[in-house]
């Protein structure tokens, strides 16, 4: 019997033994899967940093090599173009303070008062303003953008665009010679196109601008001043940023009309916001505004609240975060941001129109359709149709007459 109960015994060690090491076999074999688990989960996530990285500077490293000196940038309007869309269309196409910041000057904001185009609809000249400019820059951009739909687009389609410049150009010049503007606030409002979006982007976007990108926004801006018969304008970066300051540090100061172009402008950005919201957003704009404004902006404004460093903190915290997030984790955009369309719409009545391609408002002011030459307020509509020279049926007069 002791032989027996020796052996049971032994039998139930060795399976005591099995049990225990099975077990330990599995939970190595676990932690194995989880291990493996977590390489294969790392090695994706690596993997999509590094091409993110790739791609995110994929842009600018190739301009580096294709265009190795600056200067050419700033001698070939052509290559200016090329440089501008892509860099204001797809890599940063944001809003900035441009346009607002003209209203710190009193002979702008005071006439901009005297016209009561924002007393009766800023939304409808803000969006006036924002397609004809859109007109005159984003030639190259919208061209792009519809070649990447449609390789074949006939060339003469193509060609018909580079018109389209020349309509805005020439309804803004018609448009602005209604009124007594100052030259020095002409240039003054064109450093602003150029400067503010450097500043903005170089602040606080994923990157900073390459010298390229920076001569490619003035050259841009540049030859917009000449065609605008604008006076004695700065022909480098340098000695229009150095006019800019100039500018500024003379000009820049409080008036009422100032805030009479501020307010309306800044409800309207807030427009897209419930109707119960609106006037709490307003309240708490007017606490933000000094963290994002230059301080002799928020003086001549005369805002009711001073800087305040929490808010100016969050702010900033914000937008870093923004930045390291897009510049690590968001692949970069594939398409031109152009709300300009290639094509124009044909109405119910026969007549060809610019539909933008997205609105920004809830409002959308030209749900029907725009002609270039109508932009701008409704007394101020041209009597005769300057369309028909990129094609007739922008032109009912026309069509009627067939």
């Amino acid at each position: 019997m002791d032989v027996v109960a020796v052996q049971v015994e032994t039998w139930l060690r060795a399976f005591t033994a099995f049990a225990q090491n099975k077990r330990l076999a599995q939970g190595f074999l676990q932690k194995g899967l989880q291990r493996k688990k977590w390489i294969i989960v790392g090695g994706g996530i690596l993997s999509y940093l590094m091409w993110v990285r790739y791609r995110r500077y994929k842009y600018i490293v190739m301009i580096r090599k294709k265009y190795p000196n600056p200067l050419d940038v700033l001698n070939n309007p052509e290559i200016a173009q090329e440089i501008h869309a892509t860099t204001m269309k797809k890599e940063f196409p944001s809003t900035e303070l441009a346009l607002f910041k003209t209203f710190t000057i009193p002979t702008i904001s005071k006439l901009l008062v005297a016209t009561k185009q924002f007393e009766h609809d800023a939304s409808r000249r803000a969006e006036d303003t924002e397609l004809l400019l859109n007109e005159i820059v984003d030639t190259y951009g919208r061209i792009q953008k519809q070649l990447q739909k449609d390789p074949d687009t006939p060339e003469e389609d193509i060609q018909a665009q580079w018109k389209r410049p020349t309509l805005a150009l020439e309804r803004l010049n018609e448009l602005h010679g209604k009124y007594s503007i100052l030259n020095e606030d002409y240039i003054y409002t064109l450093s602003l196109f150029i400067f503010e979006p450097i500043s903005w982007i170089n602040r606080f976007e994923w990157r900073t601008l390459d010298e390229r990108e920076i001569n490619a926004l003035f050259r841009v801006w540049y030859d917009v001043g000449i065609a605008m018969k604008m006076k004695d304008v700065p022909d480098t970066p340098e000695k229009m940023l150095a006019f800019k300051n100039m500018y500024a540090q003379k000009k820049i100061a409080y008036a009422p009309s100032n805030w009479k172009c501020g307010e309306p402008t800044v409800r309207h950005l807030l427009s897209n916001l419930p109707r119960c919201l609106q006037e709490t957003a307003y309240t708490l704009s007017l606490y933000v505004l000094p963290s994002v404004l230059d301080t002799e902006d928020v003086v001549a404004f005369r805002l009711p609240h001073a800087e305040s460093k929490l808010i100016t903190y969050l702010f900033r915290a914000t937008m870093f975060l923004r930045a390291l997030f897009i510049r690590y984790w968001m692949l970069p955009r594939s398409h031109y941001v152009n709300r300009t369309p290639f094509y124009a719409t044909t109405t119910s009545t026969g007549v060809d129109r610019y539909v933008p391609e997205f609105d920004y408002y809830q409002r959308r002011i030209y749900k029907d359709g725009y002609l270039i030459s109508e932009l701008g307020p409704d007394h101020f509509k041209p009597p005769f149709c300057h369309e028909a020279v990129i094609q007739p049926s922008f032109c009912p007069s026309l069509l009627a007459k067939k």
